[in-house]
């Protein structure tokens, strides 16, 4: 009886951790919406992926908030950054004022930030809207097909686009969008759109 008790025991462990390590320890850095961490901190160079500079990124038309059509080209002899986020990621939280303030600083000069959602309820994107007093365009993807057309394996993602829609770079995670570093690497970048 002591030794079924016993066996019994070490099953039932051993389920428990077979079941925390596949669904809550992390495999790989993008296996998730929500793997990015808190590292609000990176530099350009150390978040961006080997993406295929200079390619063509897809076109897309998407609703903004208020109901308004919203596509790609409508942006255009600017430097755009197409920013994928959600309400309820945490990274996207920390990095949305970065965002915004970058965006209010470098706006006059020619920047221009397309904020796509990924939420599926309207009514969060709002609230994350508010809550953080943006003021760039906010599109809706509430079925995650732009996302999907472009590639994302997580949010936040930040795809820098220069004035014909070609990648510049591909940054995955948060950023500190006010760092001396970005600003000046986006400063240099709208110089070089003129």
């Amino acid at each position: 009886m002591k030794i079924t008790k016993y066996i019994f025991t070490i099953v039932v462990v051993a389920g428990l951790l077979a079941f925390v390590a596949y669904h809550v320890i992390p495999w790989n850095n993008n296996s998730g919406n929500e793997q990015q961490g808190s590292s609000a901190q990176a530099s350009v160079n150390n978040e961006v992926q080997p993406s295929a500079e200079n390619s063509s990124v897809p076109s897309f038309v998407l609703m903004d908030l208020k109901g308004k059509e919203e596509q790609l080209q409508s942006y255009k002899d600017k430097l755009i950054l197409v920013n994928f986020w959600a309400s309820w990621c945490g990274p996207c939280n920390e990095e949305a004022p970065s965002m915004e303030e970058m965006y209010q600083k470098l706006h006059s000069q020619g920047l221009v930030v397309v904020g796509i959602s990924i939420d599926h309820h309207v009514g969060q994107v709002e609230k994350f809207v508010k809550q953080y007093s943006i003021s760039f365009p906010v599109l809706l993807d509430t079925s995650e097909s732009v996302a999907s057309s472009y590639g994302i394996t997580g949010v936040p993602e930040t795809f820098i686009l220069n004035s014909h829609y070609k990648l510049i770079k591909h940054v995955i995670g948060p950023l500190d969008w006010t760092s001396p570093d970005v600003t000046s690497y986006l400063s240099t970048l709208m110089q070089e759109e003129k």
